[in-house]
């Protein structure tokens, strides 16, 4: 997925106040790939980790 076509999905989502969630692998110099977006609900954790929970997310998938 190009920048152009993420920032299109994302705009087109109808909550606009959700949390984006971006996994990434924890290897140095490891790529982020991205294919698509979910919607999802998580619990944050801490400032890195999140939860299956009540509060609206997009994953970046």
């Amino acid at each position: 997925m190009k920048v152009r076509e993420l920032v299109q999905v994302l705009r087109a989502l109808p909550d606009q106040d959700a949390t984006v969630v971006i996994g990434e692998g924890a290897k140095p110099e490891t790529w982020l790939i991205v294919s698509g977006v979910s919607e999802c609900w998580i619990a944050p954790v801490s400032d890195d980790h999140a939860i299956v929970g009540s509060e609206p997310a997009i994953e970046i998938v």
